[in-house]
């Protein structure tokens, strides 16, 4: 399920605390969005990204969606100054599992050192010829501390499942090299109706390290390693909770830009 949120590191190898304009928005770790320094790009007015990922598991929330089973997917970002356009599609590697999400982002600048996302997304998934639609609406907020600390919180509430997911997190940036960036994220996840049949308040914590090799002045390589622990799982009572476990998973891919 793709959400508007991120842990993992930004092509950007430094970064301002405030800018004229909010930073612009690409697809990160499991469909998830993540915002990129606006400054970094040489077009500023339109960008288009392409990104092709591939992640040992396909996680959210905590739960790892298929059962072990790896995920392939492939984004093209349309950023024009303040609103994003991202699509995401996304298949199993060796199950019949297809998602394709259709996003709309709208940053704002609320402070020098506060940023708000507002976002809509509509999500259509195909699992063994059995097929459903949902769709999203996002809230997200970033703080930034320093120039290379920020904290992070990401409101999604699904519109038929009545529900919302709650994630908090503190990020933290180290640039390595001119070239290479390291970014450790730790974080929170709260469930509040929006895994219908899973128990209700904290869920996981979730720790991933990240490293971004700019290859070219248009090429980079993305490469992460995430561990996610269960909290109060209960599976005897919420059916919901049988595939939240602890478990540790990665993912590398490309980011390109037009």
């Amino acid at each position: 399920m793709l959400i508007a949120f991120v842990f993992i590191a930004t092509l950007s190898l430094s970064k301002s605390i405030a800018s004229e304009q909010p930073k612009e928005l690409e697809v990160g770790i499991g469909g998830n969005i993540k915002t990129v320094d606006g400054s970094e790009y040489i077009n500023h007015k339109l960008d288009i990204h392409i990104h092709p990922l591939w992640e040992s598991r396909y996680v959210s929330q905590g739960r790892d969606n298929l059962n072990t089973d790896g995920i392939a997917s492939i984004a093209a970002e349309f950023n024009y100054e303040n609103l994003a356009f991202i699509p995401w599609h996304a298949t199993g590697v060796s199950s019949g599992y297809n998602e394709l999400n259709l996003n709309v982002i709208y940053a704002a600048n609320l402070t020098e050192r506060l940023t708000l996302y507002s976002g809509f997304n509509h999500i259509k998934t195909n699992e063994e010829g059995v097929k459903s639609n949902n769709n999203e609406l996002s809230l997200d907020f970033e703080y930034y501390f320093t120039s290379d600390t920020q904290a992070l919180a990401s409101m999604y509430h699904a519109l038929q499942a009545h529900g919302t997911f709650i994630e908090l997190a503190i990020k933290k940036d180290y640039l390595i090299a001119e070239s290479l960036m390291f970014a450790l994220t730790t974080g929170v996840g709260f469930n509040h109706g929006y895994i219908n049949d899973g128990h209700n308040g904290a869920n996981n914590i979730k720790i991933t390290a990240n490293l971004t090799y700019q290859l070219l002045d248009k090429l980079s390589v993305q490469s992460y390693v995430s561990y996610s622990a269960a909290i109060n799982k209960n599976e005897a009572d919420y059916a919901g909770d049988e595939s939240l476990h602890s478990f540790f998973w990665a993912g590398i891919g490309l980011n390109y830009q037009y």
